[in-house]
Parts: C-alpha cells; sequence; structure tokens
C-alpha cells in the first residue's frame, strides 16, 4: 500500500470521526441539576383594579362608621357601633395587608423556574438568590406547595431527587428590566446548576428553538457525506487520468 492510500484513508478516518464527534456534542445530555428559567411580564385586568379600589373605599372605618350609625338610628351606642365596624372589617383586614394594599396591581413581574434532576443521585442543598425581594411558591416533585409568608429573595430547597422536578414561582413588586437585568443564581451542593433561560419566539426562530440541535445533527452528517463524495470523485478523476495516460 502506498503512502497516498495511506494519506487518503486517513482522512476518511478523520472525516468520519469528526462527524461522530460533532453529533456527540450536540445530543450528549450531561447529568446534573438543570434550571429553565422564564420572565413574563403580568398584567391584570382594569375592571379587577377598579373593583379593588372601590372595596377599599367602603370598607374605610369613618365610611362604614357613618353607615353603621345610620341604620342603628340612635339604638346603639358608640362602643357598640365601633364593635359592629371591627366585625365588619375583620374579615378584609388580612386582604388588604401588607403586601396586598392595592390588590395584585403593584406585583408586575413574574419569574417562573423548573428545576429538573437529570443525574441518577438526589441534589441536595440548592440555594436560589433572586435579584430582589418577591412572593415565592415552590412546589416539590410530589405536588406539595411551600409558601414562604414573607417576601424574600432566597430559596432554599433541602434536596430533590433523582429524575424529579421541583417548580417554583416568584412574584415581584418592581420593573420588568429591573428584575430581568438584576440576574439569578442557582447552586447545589455539588456546584452551580445548568441555567437556560426560556424566552418566547415565533416562526422560524420557535422552530430552531425547537428542532436546533436535530438541525445541527443533519448539517454535520451533510457535510460529512459532501467531503466524502468530493474526495470519491477526486479519486476517480485521478484514476481516468491515469488510464488515459
Amino acid at each position: 500500500m502506498s503512502w497516498e492510500k495511506v494519506g487518503k484513508a486517513l482522512a476518511g478516518l478523520l472525516v468520519a470521526a469528526g462527524a461522530v464527534a460533532a453529533l456527540y456534542v450536540s445530543f450528549k445530555d450531561e447529568g446534573g441539576l438543570k434550571a429553565y428559567v422564564a420572565y413574563e411580564a403580568l398584567t391584570y385586568p382594569s375592571q379587577f383594579n377598579e373593583r379593588i379600589g372601590q372595596a377599599r373605599e367602603q370598607l374605610k372605618y369613618e365610611r362604614l362608621f357613618a353607615g353603621v350609625e345610620a341604620v342603628a338610628k340612635g339604638a346603639l351606642n358608640r362602643d357598640q357601633v365601633e364593635a359592629l365596624v371591627s366585625q365588619a372589617q375583620a374579615p378584609y383586614m388580612q386582604l388588604f395587608a401588607k403586601p396586598f394594599e392595592a390588590g395584585l396591581v403593584d406585583h408586575r413581574t413574574g419569574l417562573f423556574v423548573t428545576l429538573r434532576n437529570t443525574s441518577d443521585k438526589p441534589v441536595q442543598k440548592v440555594l436560589i438568590r433572586l435579584p430582589a425581594k418577591g412572593l415565592v411558591q415552590v412546589r416539590d416533585d410530589a405536588g406539595d406547595d411551600s409558601i414562604p409568608e414573607n417576601a424574600t429573595n432566597i430559596i432554599q430547597i433541602p434536596a430533590i431527587e433523582p429524575g424529579g422536578v421541583c417548580r417554583v414561582w416568584v412574584y415581584f413588586d418592581a420593573d420588568f428590566s429591573q428584575i430581568t437585568q438584576g440576574g439569578i443564581s442557582i447552586v447545589h451542593a455539588d456546584g452551580p446548576a445548568t441555567l437556560q433561560v426560556m424566552r418566547e419566539v415565533s416562526g422560524f426562530q420557535a422552530l430552531m428553538a425547537r428542532y436546533g440541535q436535530v438541525l445541527v445533527g443533519l448539517a454535520v452528517v451533510l457535510v460529512a457525506v459532501v467531503l466524502i463524495l468530493a474526495y470519491t470523485c477526486a479519486r476517480q478523476r485521478r484514476r481516468l487520468r491515469r488510464l488515459r495516460g
């Protein structure tokens, strides 16, 4: 076998090895904690906001006091009227307490995180640092919810089992740009999570986002086929030249 044939064989092997390696890199899925993050600017119906404002007005002490006095027509003393006003306000005091003085309208930025443990062992001590304090809801793989009473910028999850999924919802009383620019940190006992920010896209961008890895793999295969065909054609031309010569 001549050195030329050896070189051609090695070149073909390198092309094939490159194609296989590219396909492997495109499709491999390293185990570990993967975090999918999505931001959303929240909006609420104007009618809802108006009703919240009207309810707050009707629950004001002065308005209720005057209403009870008008209904009682002097049959109740001041202490009794105040007691009735307090009883009327009591069911709504918690509803309009901080941070819901204006209902939901102030919490106009949402952050949604899906945590997936793709490894074969539990992920321990997951820590999420948020860009600002927000109202948090955490749902574990069993569907149980954990809802801290106060706003916080630190979320701690003891563990996520192999193959488990944990979901986090956060609502911020802040501008959308402030939250998206602030960034988010997700780490666990073995290091940082693989973070992927999800964005809404449509049309061609949506197709690329969904089938990007498949298209990359097909492109690599196509390039390899073209190179092999080019090499085959070149070899056939050389043979024809030798026969003619």
